[in-house]
Formats: C-alpha cells, sequence, structure tokens
C-alpha cells in the first residue's frame, strides 16, 4: 500500500461521512417540508408535545443543523 493510496483511503472516507451529513438533513429538511403541503395536512396536525407535528418539525429544523455541524467540526479534528 502507497501512501498514495492510503491518503486517498482517507479522503474517500471523509467524503463519505460528510456527504452522509449532508443526505440526513436533506431527507430530513426534505420530509418535514413535504408534511407542511396541503396534502398531507392531517398529519401535519398530529399532535406531538403539544405541537402540531408540521409546526414542531419546522422548528426543529434549526437545531437538528446545528447537532449536524458539531458532529461535523467534532469528526473534522
Amino acid at each position: 500500500m502507497t501512501p498514495g493510496s492510503a491518503s486517498n483511503n482517507a479522503l474517500k472516507k471523509k467524503a463519505l461521512f460528510n456527504f452522509s451529513l449532508f443526505f440526513i438533513f436533506f431527507i430530513f429538511y426534505l420530509v418535514s417540508a413535504c408534511i407542511q403541503t396541503p396534502t398531507f395536512k392531517d398529519i401535519a396536525y398530529l399532535p406531538v408535545l403539544g405541537l402540531p407535528l408540521g409546526v414542531l418539525l419546522s422548528l426543529l429544523v434549526f437545531p437538528v443543523s446545528w447537532i449536524i455541524m458539531i458532529i461535523w467540526f467534532w469528526r473534522s479534528k
């Protein structure tokens, strides 16, 4: 195994991890946006912790993104 291939493998692992974090957030954001459409209004009105599910998911977009950023910074050390 040459030094170039070892760094190439490390780069592939980092890229896979970073894209995985992006897709986790993308799926969460897409699902929360879809639930708030008129088609899924019955699901959006389901009460969760005293709030409609649509409101709760829209409020969780920023905390989820912050958690993902914390994981990214922690892992990038």
